[in-house]
């Protein structure tokens, strides 16, 4: 009888064992996929191309942009230092904005929103489209935010064109395509009018480069909007689900070409309604524009 209650006791002892193991690996497990999610959403990964080409002048080699996009009020560090500083970092020549610095889902802050916009100018000029969050807020809401980061130096775009100029004085054309007009005909327009042959759009979705934008002949387009598919598959730039693209979307992140225009597809640097994002960091991009006859080989 006491053998037998000694082999329960061991079995007891044995199965207490298991459990508490089962315990510490579930644990572990969870701790790592909250420090690798941290990770995802907060350690900021820069991206750097260059883009070559004979359609400018050699004064623009070497000009460098910065295109952040999609922040959705979320701040980086204390005040956007850790953004801020990566940013500097890069000495930009102009800083482009896609829109979505504002979220409009579960966690609206215009207040974090106009701390950036006050920020950012401070860098290097900065031009800004509106994406869809922008146009959730309420009439009153965005019309006074407009006005405010007009004052802070923001040069919003609402479906119009301002020319860039190299330091020699020449220019070419950056085009501002707002979120309410991707589908209508206003592109083809703004191009046909521009008055630079080089071209350049800011346009918050990317899904529209082979309907839309490359057949207006922009050169250039830079875009956010599908926040990578949010969960990435690893090893691959295959996201999940992108908004207005559905499960497994074709345009994610990275550079696209369709005909004569190339798209660079951000990233991004916040979330909206899905708060978390899966091996997939927030990015900063940074196109240097290399002109041909300025390439030494």
């Amino acid at each position: 009888m006491q053998k037998t209650s000694n082999a329960e006791q061991i079995e007891k002892r044995a199965k207490g064992r298991r459990i508490w193991r089962r315990i510490g690996i579930w644990m572990l497990l969870i701790l790592l996929f909250f420090a690798m999610a941290y990770g995802a959403n907060n350690r900021i990964e820069v991206t750097k191309y260059t883009y070559e080409t004979d359609a400018l002048s050699v004064s623009f080699n070497g000009f460098r942009i910065v295109h952040l996009t999609d922040l959705h009020n979320k701040v980086f560090a204390e005040e956007n230092e850790a953004l801020l500083r990566e940013v500097r970092a890069l000495e930009p020549d102009i800083i482009v904005l896609t829109g979505d610095f504002i979220d409009a889902s579960n966690h609206t802050n215009v207040e974090d929103a106009l701390l950036f916009m006050r920020q950012i100018p401070e860098v290097a000029p900065t031009y800004y489209v509106y994406g869809n969050h922008e146009h959730y807020l309420s009439k009153e809401v965005l019309s006074s935010f407009e006005e405010k980061i007009k004052e802070y130096g923001v040069h919003f775009l609402y479906n119009e064109t301002v020319q860039i100029e190299s330091q020699t004085g020449q220019t070419l054309s950056l085009i501002g395509l707002d979120d309410l007009s991707l589908q209508a005909n206003i592109l083809k327009t703004l191009a046909d009018e521009a008055p630079d042959d080089f071209q350049i759009l800011l346009a918050h979705e990317p899904q529209y480069l082979r309907t839309y934008y490359a057949e207006t002949g922009v050169d250039l387009v830079f875009s956010g909007h599908a926040h990578a598919g949010q969960w990435r598959i690893p090893f691959t730039h295959q996201g999940l689900y992108a908004p207005d693209q559905g499960i497994l979307p074709e345009f994610t992140d990275g550079v696209y070409t369709e005909g004569d225009t190339t798209m660079y597809l951000s990233r991004g640097l916040g979330n909206s309604g899905f708060p978390l994002r899966l091996f997939n960091h927030p990015e900063i991009v940074c196109v240097t524009l290399q002109t041909v006859s300025a390439d030494p080989s």
